[in-house]
C-alpha cells in the first residue's frame, strides 16, 4: 500500500485525508495509512531526497523540505501571487485572526464598509460563512477555509503567528506587508505608498444607521475592483 499512497500523495493538487485516502484506497484503515505516511517519510529522510511528506490543512502531501523551498519558489515566483487590494489583505488578516466575525464587526476594525472585500474574499473561497451570531438580527458570521490553509501550508489556524491588536495590525505597513507575503503576495515599498496614501474603498460607517437593518441585509455590493487572475500557490512543489 505504500507506493499506493505514495503516487497518490505525489498527484494530489492538495493534501489528501484519511477519510479521502480510505475511499482511494479500499479495504485500507486509518492506522495502516498513517504507518504508511510515517514509513514513506523516514524512507526519504534515510535517502536525503529533497522532498517529504507534510501534513497540512487536515492531510498530507509530498512537497519539496523547507531548505530547498527557496529555489524552487524562484522558478515558480510568477506564479505564486495572490492579487488583493490592501482592503481584501486587512480584511483577510481579521477575519483570519478574529474568527468566527461577523461583517459589522469587521467593518467597526476598519472604519468602512467591507462588503465587497468579503465578497472577493468569498468567490476565491479564502474565506466563508460558517454560521450566524446569536446577537440581534442573527448577522452571518464569517471565518477562514480549507484553502486559505493549504495556501499558508498550516495545519490550522493556530499555526498563525501571533500579532499585536488587530486594530492596529491593519494600519501597519511591515504587519500588512509580512502578512501580504505569507499568503504569496509580495509587496514593494511603492505599493505600500500607493496603499496607506490613496483613499479607502469602502464607505465610512454611518453612526444613524440601523445595525438590525443592517445585520439581515445580504452582501450586493459587487467585488473590488478587476482583479488579476490568482495563479494559486502549488504546495505539492513548493
Amino acid at each position: 500500500m505504500k507506493r499506493e499512497l505514495e503516487a497518490l500523495l505525489f498527484a494530489a493538487d492538495g493534501p489528501l485525508t484519511v477519510a479521502r485516502l480510505k475511499k482511494l484506497l479500499p479495504g485500507s484503515e486509518a492506522g495502516d495509512i498513517r504507518t504508511a505516511v510515517k514509513d514513506l517519510e523516514a524512507e526519504y529522510e534515510a535517502a536525503g531526497n529533497a522532498f517529504t511528506v507534510v501534513e497540512f490543512g487536515g492531510g498530507w502531501q509530498i512537497a519539496t523540505r523547507p531548505e530547498y523551498a527557496p529555489i524552487v519558489e524562484n522558478m515558480l515566483k510568477a506564479r505564486r501571487f495572490t492579487r488583493l487590494s490592501k482592503a481584501g489583505l486587512e480584511v483577510l488578516a481579521i477575519i483570519a485572526y478574529r474568527q468566527p466575525i461577523t461583517r459589522l464587526e469587521i467593518d467597526e476594525i476598519r472604519g468602512v464598509n467591507s462588503s465587497g472585500a468579503i465578497s472577493t474574499l468569498t468567490e476565491r473561497n479564502l474565506i466563508t460563512v460558517v454560521g450566524r451570531s446569536q446577537t440581534v438580527g442573527n448577522p452571518l458570521l464569517y471565518g477562514t477555509t480549507r484553502e486559505f490553509l493549504n495556501h499558508l501550508g498550516l495545519k490550522g489556524i493556530g499555526q498563525l503567528p501571533d500579532l499585536p491588536d488587530i486594530e492596529d495590525f491593519v494600519h501597519d505597513r511591515d504587519q500588512l506587508r509580512d502578512f501580504a507575503n505569507q499568503i504569496g503576495r509580495e509587496v514593494s515599498d511603492e505599493e505600500l505608498e500607493d496603499y496607506f496614501s490613496a483613499p479607502e474603498e469602502g464607505v465610512e460607517l454611518d453612526p444613524s444607521s440601523d445595525p438590525d437593518e443592517a445585520a439581515d441585509s445580504p452582501d450586493t455590493s459587487p467585488p473590488e475592483g478587476p482583479q488579476e487572475e490568482d495563479a494559486g500557490h502549488d504546495q505539492s512543489r513548493t
